[in-house]
């Protein structure tokens, strides 16, 4: 019991530095409160805005980085899978579709993605919205295209 009683007026005789340390440690429990919070619904948001997708293979590579690359095409891969890979890969019975996708050359500054027609059919975003073409439609041929709005409407490119 004395050495709580001690224990109090150390505290007391040391105010304004308890208060501090108090203080310190309340706002460090905050914080790493709030960045942990964050980096968890940065994630989730990340996850949920391919919809109808359980699983993205890629080379190698962090998870996010993998997202952000596939998904949002920000970033570089760190390699590529050999088509070989994908082959196999659409070849096992729990693989329903495959979608391959490759990014690394640009076109004016906009970024190119080589792709299958399947981006089109089984790509959705949100709340399982597909992707919507404003005219023409999607490639059939091995050196056919399909560029963006924003892209077509700034290098005033037409269809054809």
């Amino acid at each position: 019991m004395i050495i709580f009683r001690l224990a109090w007026q150390s505290i007391l005789n040391r105010k304004f530095t308890t208060i501090l340390t108090i203080l310190s440690i309340a706002i460090s429990t905050l914080l790493l409160i709030g960045v942990e919070k964050v980096r968890t619904a940065a994630r989730a948001s990340f996850i949920n805005t391919i919809s109808g997708t359980d699983l993205i293979v890629g080379a190698r590579t962090g998870g996010v980085q993998l997202l952000l690359y596939s998904v949002f095409h920000i970033g570089d891969a760190t390699s590529n899978v050999t088509w070989d890979t994908v082959e196999d890969i659409k070849k096992r019975r729990e693989v329903k579709w495959v979608v391959p996708i490759a990014l690394g050359d640009s076109h004016k500054g906009f970024r190119v993605v080589g792709t299958s027609k399947d981006y089109f059919k089984y790509f959705k975003y949100r709340r399982n919205i597909p992707l919507q073409l404003q005219s023409g439609e999607a490639f059939d041929n091995l050196f056919d295209a399909v560029l963006g709005y924003e892209e077509a409407n700034k290098l005033n490119y037409k269809i054809g």
